[in-house]
């Protein structure tokens, strides 16, 4: 599976068991690297796709068990080390901000990919978000 993950400066993803922020640019972005592939996602996740339709996208909670070779997972809330071993890739969108956060990405998850990719786009509410492609 390819992790699709979104954090602010510090590696904070969520805060109260809520996502720090979104942005439509960052959605589209998605979808268009998981064109032609599955982007599995939480029910909760899914609540922010609603403009984009359902294409490609499955939605179950335990996505993460369920998501096979080559697809994509967008993870918000979910703790995503007890699937470190499935990862083929991660995807990362850095809002470049800090917010408050009370779960984060672990850094560490990155130690065995390569950064293969580095984009900066604005988004529709962010002046710059980068969007970093690691690979093994």
């Amino acid at each position: 599976m390819i992790l699709i993950v979104c954090t602010e400066d510090r590696w904070g993803m969520a805060f109260n068991n809520r996502r720090l922020t979104m942005d439509r640019a960052v959605r589209e972005k998605m979808l268009e690297i998981a064109a032609g592939n599955v982007l599995w996602m939480s029910s909760y996740s899914r609540k922010q796709f609603e403009e984009e339709g359902n294409g490609a996208i499955r939605v179950d909670d335990r996505f993460l068990e369920k998501a096979d070779r080559g697809e994509y997972c967008f993870a918000e809330l979910e703790d995503v080390i007890p699937y470190r071993d499935r990862l083929e890739g991660i995807v990362l969108f850095r809002w470049n901000r800090r917010y408050p956060a009370d779960r984060y990405f672990d850094p560490e998850l990155l130690t065995p990919f390569h950064l293969v990719q580095t984009e900066e786009f604005p988004g529709s509410s962010h002046e710059k978000i980068t969007m970093e492609v690691y690979s093994l």
